[in-house]
């Protein structure tokens, strides 16, 4: 039976049971993320600097740049996708093998459209909520007019709105798991396989969400706690925060070379955490939800797929 323990239990074992995929998949997006940095950084040097002998203009050349960037952003959201499905594919359909359970094809483009209809379709219903809340906010300003009543009732709006997101993002947390498993778009499957479940599985996603954020400070105060202190003491002094700024920049590139060979894999480290914890933990809570292999797993899917792309 589907818990928080078990839940958990999935996720962390990803790291006990995967450890040679997991260091795969954590030094394939650190290499790649190095090497599009890179090009990035040599194409927007190419638009803020162009070669005078080429004639280009100074717009076509920002131009060109802004698409080359765009198109490696895509090709690392591209590579994201690709080791998404590989934890899934070795928590739910293991069988498939692939070198580090990584594969080009099918599974891979349809989850890749389905990211980016859910960020569109995210990005639109956060924005009309929004919208609506003002309006409302709004209203209640002019009928009621600025007093604490007012200020009151608008708090507890926005901390409805807040927790509307989060009550929904929940419910269709598992649409990308799902949709791997069933190997088709699964809009309303996700919808359904929570329903009832909420709490565990907002229990399950607090647990990794503090672990993260914990951890991810102790990490950023190794790195830029002496650039926070500085900033503290300036008191808001802007010669002070520049001087606090300029004092970090030159540390930075005065860095030795073995220190950012440390820091690079501490955060490859901290990658392969968040792979095997991220997408590992809906992978699990979808594994558990679903009893693959035990007697549910027939009643969830008695009716068999028509061959369709979205259901």
């Amino acid at each position: 039976m589907a818990s928080v323990g078990s839940i958990l239990g999935g996720a962390f074992g990803l790291l006990r049971e995967r450890p040679v995929s997991v260091v795969i998949w954590a030094v394939t997006y650190s290499v790649a993320s190095v090497l599009l940095s890179f090009a990035m950084s040599m194409a927007m040097f190419g638009a803020l600097m162009p070669d005078p002998q080429t004639m280009v203009q100074p717009g076509a050349a920002f131009g060109a740049a802004f698409g080359m960037v765009l198109l490696l952003y895509i090709a690392l959201l591209f590579l994201a996708v690709v080791l998404m499905n590989a934890v899934f594919r070795s928590m739910l359909r293991a069988e498939d093998g692939g070198f580090a359970f990584m594969r080009l094809g099918m599974d891979e483009l349809r989850m890749f459209g389905l990211v980016i209809l859910v960020f569109i379709g995210a990005f639109v219903a956060v924005l009309i909520g929004e919208l609506l809340l003002l309006l409302v906010v709004t209203v209640l300003g002019f009928a009621l007019g600025q007093s604490m009543i007012t200020g009151a009732i608008s708090f507890l709006l926005f901390l409805g709105f807040f927790g509307a997101i989060i009550w929904a993002e929940v419910r269709l947390s598992l649409i990308f798991p799902l949709s791997f498993y069933r190997r088709r778009i699964s809009l309303d499957g996700a919808w359904s396989l929570t329903q009832g479940r909420f709490w565990m599985l907002f229990a399950s996603y607090l647990v990794v969400t503090l672990i993260f954020v914990v951890a991810g400070g102790v990490l950023v105060w190794t790195m830029m706690g002496g650039y926070f202190a500085a900033m503290i003491q300036a008191g808001g002094d802007p010669a002070q925060i520049e001087a606090a700024g300029q004092a970090f920049a030159a540390q930075q590139f005065a860095m030795p070379l073995t220190t950012k060979i440390l820091f690079w894999i501490i955060g490859s480290v901290f990658f392969a955490a968040a792979m095997a914890l991220g997408p590992g933990l809906l992978a699990s809570a979808t594994r558990e939800l679903l009893d693959i292999g035990g007697e549910d797993e027939a009643a969830v899917f008695a009716a068999e797929s028509d061959g369709s792309v979205v259901d």
